[in-house]
C-alpha cells in the first residue's frame, strides 16, 4: 500500500515560492506620489506620476517624463498597494547628471529602512535605454548583492540628497519582487492536518472495500 512521504505532504500542502519575479510597478492600482513636484503635482510636467508613466527618457529630457522637485531635495515614492518581497529596483536618471540619491523601503509608510545610498551612472544592465539614447541610472538587485535580500515592502522612496545638482531628476522606477511566503504551520495545526489525511485515506479505503 503506497504512504506517502513527509516531503510529499509539504509539497501538497504549502505553496511553492513564485519561480519569477513579477514587474511590480505594472500591476494594477500602483500609483505614485511626491513630497512635491517642480512647477506643481498634477502639472504635467515634472509630476510624480511620471516614474511610472513607461517612458524612459528615450524621447529627451522633457520634463513630460521625469519627477523634479525644483530644489536639491524632496523625494518621491511608490505604493505597490501591497506587501511583496522585493527582487530588482532600476531606476533611470537625465545623462549626465550624478543625482546623489536615498533608495528607501516601507511596508506602512511609516517607518523607513534605507536600501542603499548612491548616484546615477553609466549602466548596462537597466532593461531599457533612456535620456540620450544612453542607459544611465542606477540599479540594485538581490542577485548580485547590492540590495539586502527579504525586504518586504509596499512603498519604495526616491530621496534627493542634499548637495544634488539638477534637483534630482527621476525619469522612471521599475520594481521587481515577489509575493511573500506563506507561514509555516505550527506542529498543532500540522498534527490536526496529517491526522486529517490519514483519516480521508481510511474512509476512501473503507469504500473501497
Amino acid at each position: 500500500m503506497y504512504r506517502p512521504t513527509l516531503s510529499a505532504l509539504l509539497a501538497l500542502l504549502l505553496p511553492t515560492a513564485s519561480a519569477g519575479a513579477l514587474e511590480l510597478t505594472d500591476l494594477p492600482g500602483v500609483s505614485a506620489s511626491a513630497q512635491g513636484c517642480y512647477l506643481g503635482c498634477g502639472h504635467d510636467k515634472y509630476d510624480a506620476s511620471n516614474i511610472l508613466d513607461g517612458d524612459y527618457g528615450a524621447t529627451g529630457n522633457t520634463g513630460l517624463n521625469s519627477w523634479n522637485y525644483g530644489t536639491y531635495a524632496g523625494w518621491v515614492q511608490v505604493d505597490l498597494a501591497d506587501a511583496y518581497v522585493l527582487d530588482r529596483v532600476e531606476l533611470y536618471g537625465v545623462y549626465a547628471y550624478y543625482n546623489p540619491f536615498t533608495l528607501s523601503v516601507s511596508a506602512d509608510g511609516l517607518g523607513w529602512t534605507t536600501v542603499a545610498v548612491g548616484g546615477y551612472g553609466t549602466e548596462p544592465d537597466l532593461s531599457q535605454t533612456g535620456v540620450a539614447g544612453i542607459k544611465y541610472g542606477a540599479v540594485l538587485d538581490v542577485a548580485d548583492g547590492s540590495m539586502a535580500s527579504g525586504l518586504t515592502a509596499r512603498y519604495v522612496r526616491y530621496t534627493v540628497n542634499a548637495g544634488s545638482p539638477h534637483w534630482g531628476y527621476l525619469v522612471e522606477m521599475d520594481v521587481q519582487g515577489h509575493l511573500p511566503a506563506a507561514p509555516v504551520p505550527e506542529p498543532e495545526t500540522w498534527a490536526l492536518m496529517l491526522a486529517g489525511l490519514g483519516l480521508v485515506g481510511f474512509v476512501a479505503r473503507r469504500r473501497r472495500g
